[in-house]
């Protein structure tokens, strides 16, 4: 009897594997259609035919074409969630007075440690920001989501800053959205003009902007 009971509950755990790899196989070939022909110009169709399964083993996992874009989404916002859940709050030792440069660079690996979060999978980022922006304010929300753990960050660090004495009283919840929004232009820009995303120089040139409008000295 007990191998009677056991086999059931292997083969259901051996199941669920193959079904979550199908899903990932059907976005991963859903990334490189909106990719190449962009959102808007990819059917289901396409997106089944790269996948080599019919309509109805797609619709298993998805409803719609916009449900893909929305997973797609997802992952990036997984990303995002793991990195602050793991990110250790900012602790600024009594006393600490970084000289302009030290803050600039404290900045910069701030941004660019969410920007290479955010970008380690460029053509995902990019189908996203692209597609994504106005897509039935379902991605829009995702995104509104992204937004919102890192103005949050933001804010916890600037508060801990105001706290030590080097960045000057000010409203941390206006000045961390207009750092973020600032960066997201900056992001934007890029993608709208096909060009490719300068992580590095992105977060260097934020950084000296925003240092030199919030130190405290």
């Amino acid at each position: 009897m007990s191998v009677l009971v056991q086999e059931p509950s292997s083969r259901s755990r051996r199941t669920y594997k193959r079904a979550a790899e199908r899903r990932e196989q059907i976005l991963d070939c859903a990334l490189e259609a909106f990719s190449e022909s962009g959102y808007h110009q990819t059917s289901v169709a396409d997106v089944c035919q790269r996948a080599g399964i019919g309509r109805g083993t797609l619709y298993q996992y998805f409803e719609d074409k916009r449900d893909l874009l929305v997973a797609l989404a997802e992952r990036i916002a997984g990303r995002i969630t793991d990195l602050v859940d793991k990110r250790p709050r900012l602790q600024i030792p009594d006393g600490l007075k970084p000289t302009g440069d030290e803050a600039v660079a404290f900045i910069q690996d701030r941004f660019v440690e969410f920007l290479t979060v955010i970008f380690e999978d460029e053509a995902t980022a990019r189908v996203i920001l692209k597609a994504g922006r106005g897509a039935d304010g379902v991605v829009d929300q995702i995104l509104r989501r992204i937004d919102e753990r890192v103005v949050g960050v933001i804010e916890a660090d600037l508060r801990a800053a105001i706290d030590a004495g080097i960045v000057r009283p000010l409203d941390e919840r206006l000045v961390a959205r207009f750092f973020m929004g600032g960066v997201e232009k900056l992001v934007l820009s890029c993608l709208d003009d096909d060009r490719p995303i300068d992580i590095e120089n992105i977060a260097r040139e934020a950084a000296v902007l925003e240092a030199r409008g919030i130190l405290a000295d």
